[in-house]
């Protein structure tokens, strides 16, 4: 049987949990595995305490089918690392912030001129985007350009940039200097070889943000959980950030607690622990 969670890894006594919000991949669920059954429950038992659920990732839309199919009764999802809001019942974009085509041909140019063997692939509210050569690791569809020109008219809500290695921390810092003030650039897996930008000033933490504002939840009462360097401005900026067991040390760093992985049901085991202790 696995032990309880330490009561000192829990939110202070004055903490009073009004919102949880929580990253997908690596956090709710592991290599694109269904999420379990414990955490649906523990999602569950948020929803029936009048505790919103909201899901924040870097994923684009056509990703969260899966997660419609197993949680139908979730609404809104923030995805594409903030830039979008979408609703899962409706079927519908709330809100998206898109990188203007001016901006995007100065940063893919930008990207050219320091790495010509650079590589790129583009999301929009109408599906993916691929340069010729670009190399996707899981199966998607998505259609080849041979331009960024071939763009417009297309709402550009996240850039992934590749260049000729996997090491994507090495990766963001080769990366992050030539869209600064541009582009928001961040990565969601320490070995993909993949840096994701979003538009400037666009984060997980500001669109959540922008979300509690409009549900009328104020910062100190979120509970926010992840695992990646994409997910550290949502847990810093959250009442109580909570880190996963299997998370880099860059996240474990600056959380409020750390839970177990998610192979251990991390999530599930914190906030049955949190919402036990309101009783």
């Amino acid at each position: 049987m696995t032990p309880p969670i330490s009561i000192d890894r829990l939110p202070p006594d004055d903490f009073s949990l009004g919102l949880v919000a929580s990253d997908i991949d690596g956090t709710l669920l592991l290599d694109w595995q269904p999420i379990s059954t414990a955490t649906i429950d523990a999602i569950h038992r948020c929803q029936d305490a009048g505790i919103p659920f909201v899901p924040v990732t870097g994923r684009p839309i056509r990703w969260l089918a899966p997660i419609a199919e197993q949680i139908p009764d979730l609404g809104r999802v923030v995805c594409l690392n903030g830039a979008v809001v979408y609703d899962i019942a409706s079927d519908s974009v709330v809100e998206a912030h898109s990188i203007e085509t001016d901006t995007l041909s100065e940063i893919t140019s930008a990207i050219m001129a320091a790495h010509p063997e650079a590589r790129f692939a583009y999301e929009t509210l109408t599906g993916g985007f691929i340069d010729r050569e670009f190399v996707a690791h899981r199966p998607r569809e998505a259609r080849i350009i041979d331009d960024v020109s071939q763009l417009h008219g297309h709402e550009v809500v996240k850039v992934l940039v590749r260049l000729d290695t996997s090491d994507s921390q090495a990766m963001h810092d080769l990366v992050d200097p030539l869209v600064e003030g541009t582009c928001h650039a961040s990565f969601s897996e320490p070995d993909n070889g993949l840096v994701e930008l979003a538009p400037a000033g666009i984060t997980k933490a500001k669109t959540l943000s922008d979300l509690c504002d409009h549900l009328g939840v104020a910062r100190s009462q979120v509970m926010a959980f992840g695992d990646m360097p994409n997910d550290i401005e949502m847990l810093s900026w959250a009442g109580h950030g909570v880190a996963m067991g299997n998370a880099l040390g860059s996240v474990k760093a600056i959380a409020a607690a750390v839970t177990e992985e998610v192979d251990e049901d991390g999530v599930a085991r914190y906030l049955d622990a949190v919402l036990d202790a309101r009783r």
